[in-house]
Formats: C-alpha cells, structure tokens, sequence
C-alpha cells in the first residue's frame, strides 16, 4: 500500500514538470512570433503608442472617411499619448476611427509604420485592433538617387523609379495604371512628382500638419498659399516652365505661378493667349497683341475703342494711301480711286489711318485666318485728311471738298456746288500750301 501511493506521487509530479514545460514552450514560441516593434495600449485616460529606440515618432487619427482629426506632428520621442479628443481639443464621440503611427531611427530613416483601428466605447472603455506592421523598403533601384520615401523628415525625400498604382491591363495590351518617374516630399508641405516626358506637378502644402478645419478656414500658416502647380521642362534640373496654377482661393493661372483674377492668362512667346473651336473650326481667338477675332455677332451694351473713327473694307483701282480722298471709279464698278477734280459728286470718303472698327473683313479659307489687306474707308467719326489751300486758308467748321490736287481736299466756299460734294468738316484750322488736319467725316 505505501509502495503504491509513492508511485502515485512520482506520476503527478512528472506530469506537472512535462506540463510546465511545454507551456514554457509554447510561450516561447508565441513571443518569437510577434515581430511588431510597435506597442499600443489603452489606459484610463489615454492611449499610448510606443516604438523602442526611435529617435521620433508620429500618430495621426482618422475617421472613416479619411480625414485628419488628431495629428501628434512628427516629435523627438519614442512614445506618444493620445487623450481620445480632436486637434481641437473636443471630446470625440463613441465609434470606430483609424489610426497610423510612424517612427524613424537616428539617421532620419523611417524604421516602422502601423495601421490599425480604435473603437471608443462608453464608459471610457477602448477596443484596438491593429494591421500588419510594415517597414519602408527601396522598391526599385532603377534610379541611383531612390532612397525609403519619408513624409515630414527634416530633409527632402526623394523615391525614384517607378510608381505602380494598378493592375496591368490583359497580356498583350499596354500597361494601366504606371507612373515612371520621381515624387518628391519636402518639409514645408509640398509633394512634387515628375515623370520621364518632361511634365511634373506640385501640390504645395500637401502635407502640412494641420487639420482640416484650419486649412478650409485658411486660419494655418499654408492655408493661404495652397496651391496646385502643372508643369513642363527638366524637372530633375529645376528649369520647370509653369504651365497651369490652381491657388487656394480658386483662381486658375495659365503661363503664371500668381493669377490676379479668376481666371488670369500670360504668355511671353508670342503665342494666342485664347482660342475656341467649333470642331476643326476656329470661331474665337485673343492673340498675345490684344487683338481679339470672333467668327459670331457680338452682342454688348457699349463699345469702346482707342480710335475714333469706323471704317470698311474697299476695293481700290489705284494706289491709295490713309488721308487720300476716294470717288467711286467710273470705269471700274465697284472700284474706288483718287478724287481728280474740284467738287466731285463722285466722292465717297476719306482713307482712314487706324479705325477702330472696321467693317467688311474677310478671312483666308485656306488658313482660316484674317487676311484682308484692303484700303479702310472712313464712313463716320474724326480722321486725318490731306487738305490744299488751293480755294484760300482753312477755318475750322469749313466744308471739304474735292481739289484739283489727285486725293487731296480743299474747303468748300461755293454752297450750291458743296451739296453731294462734302466729305468732311475742318475741325483744325490750315494756313500752308498742302498738309494734313483731323476731319470730322460727313459725307452731303
């Protein structure tokens, strides 16, 4: 009987040593399995992220759709506690947000990063679930400048190589969704991204640290400057021609980095500044002169011009020159010529020198561009005319007639030969043998 209760001792206590060790193993084996450098826990009144040996770390909390509602910045600490309210300091409400903790070592290298998720529960209770741990790797070496890609480090960053952002399209179809090139991040906030065909873009402030009601508000020290840049030229050597700004206040710039209006557009090569097509067709266009051409009617409550006088295309049978008198050509209908005798009645007007509308334009088919030429005759307003004192000295209000001089007028002194004659009144007077004076065109 003794005999037998000893072995009944020595059986439990070999079991316990055999259990003992292998729970022993087991949390051995349980330990060697979690690699996450990170530790996250919960306590009464925060929530604490921790990753030994970093020289600085980040938490940033998200709701569910995306945006920023706590941002810790990036700190010289291995640890960061969170207190569960906004960057505004409000108490969140009970739900499920998403966070990410990033550290960096000594050398400025980001060593480790953590997605997961955060249920806020009453009474002060909090559930974390976390994803996979993931650490920054060089994914391509094609470049010799790539390097781990950092956000908010001291120094710029850089990644080159290739982006993939998606699935390649079926065997034998070009490739979807691949970007070749480099991005860039800098310490003010701005992302930068540069593809192989000389075109880039630049979202400055992208990556400011502060949230989102600051930025809408433009309350924060880049929230007046956010931009978004396009451009072209060699984007790795700096000599970028800007292409197109979008700024924070919304106004867009075309060929300027600082629109003025809603809509500003510069351009020093000499080329249109606008242009808009029906089809193949052009039909409006505003060069870099100023000058502006439309194919439709145009339709306003006033017009202004620099000029003062409207003109119309005309077909002349001579050379013709700005000031000259024209008379409708009797031998060519539908031609005008140098008026060649005293009071003509065949007088139409007085060759304009720069109208400020003219009338009768025509384009060339073959370009689709204004290419008219043609002598402008003026049929109302103030021009220059050329004048003799062939029928005595000038006074201002006289009538002008036609001369015997080809082209040039003289006053009128005769009433009765006057009517159909007039082309103009003096509005100067002229005392010398043949010159020019400013007309006020009236054609009786």
């Amino acid at each position: 009987m003794k005999r037998t209760v000893k072995r009944w001792w020595i059986w439990v206590v070999a079991v316990g040593a055999i259990a003992a060790m292998l729970v022993a193993l087991m949390l051995g084996a349980l330990a060697g399995t979690n690699d996450d450098p990170f530790v996250i826990a919960a306590y009464s009144d925060v929530v604490r992220f921790e990753l030994e040996g970093a020289a600085s770390l980040q938490v940033q909390v998200f709701d569910l759709s995306g945006r920023v509602i706590w941002d810790s910045g990036r700190a010289s600490v291995s640890a960061v506690d969170w207190d569960r309210r906004s960057d505004s300091g409000e108490q969140l409400a009970y739900g499920v947000y998403l966070y990410r903790a990033q550290g960096w070592g000594t050398s400025g290298d980001l060593i480790a990063v953590k997605n997961g998720r955060v249920a806020l529960l009453p009474n002060d209770k909090v559930q974390l679930q976390s994803a996979p741990a993931a650490t920054p790797s060089v994914s391509d070496a094609q470049s010799p400048t790539s390097r781990p890609m950092t956000i908010g480090n001291t120094s710029e960053q850089l990644v080159g190589g290739t982006l993939q952002l998606g699935a390649n399209a079926p065997a034998g179809g070009a490739e979807r969704g691949r970007i070749q090139g480099y991005m860039r991040f800098d310490v003010s906030g701005a992302f930068f991204m540069s593809v192989p065909d000389g075109h880039a873009f630049m979202i400055e402030g992208f990556g400011e640290p502060y949230n989102y009601a600051s930025l809408v508000s433009g309350t924060s020290p880049l929230g007046t400057r956010r931009r978004i840049f396009f451009f072209t030229g060699d984007s790795q050597s700096g000599n970028l021609t800007v292409g197109m700004a979008i700024a924070a206040d919304g106004k867009i710039g075309v060929g300027t980095l600082d629109p003025t209006a809603r809509l500003t557009v510069q351009d020093a090569s000499g080329q249109d500044l606008i242009a808009a097509y029906n089809g193949t067709n052009r039909v409006f266009q505003v060069k870099s002169t100023g000058e502006v051409r439309a194919d439709g009617a145009f339709y306003g409550a006033r017009f202004n011009t620099g000029s003062a006088d409207v003109a119309e295309r005309i077909n002349t049978s001579e050379w013709v020159e700005a000031g000259d008198i024209v008379e409708i050509d009797p031998e060519h209908p539908g031609f005008f010529c140098k008026s060649s005798s005293p009071y003509n009645k065949r007088v139409a007007g007085i060759i304009s020198t720069s109208p400020g509308v003219i009338l009768g334009n025509k384009t060339d088919s073959s370009t689709d561009a204004w290419d008219d030429n043609r002598p402008v005759l003026a049929i109302a307003g103030r021009v220059p005319v050329k004048v003799s004192t062939e029928n005595g000295p000038i006074e201002v209000g006289d009538l002008l007639v036609s001369s015997s001089t080809p082209g040039v007028a003289m006053k009128g002194s005769e009433l009765d030969r006057c009517i159909g004659a007039v082309v103009g009144k003096a509005l100067e007077p002229f005392t010398g043998t043949l010159g020019e004076i400013t007309a006020q065109v009236t054609l009786r």
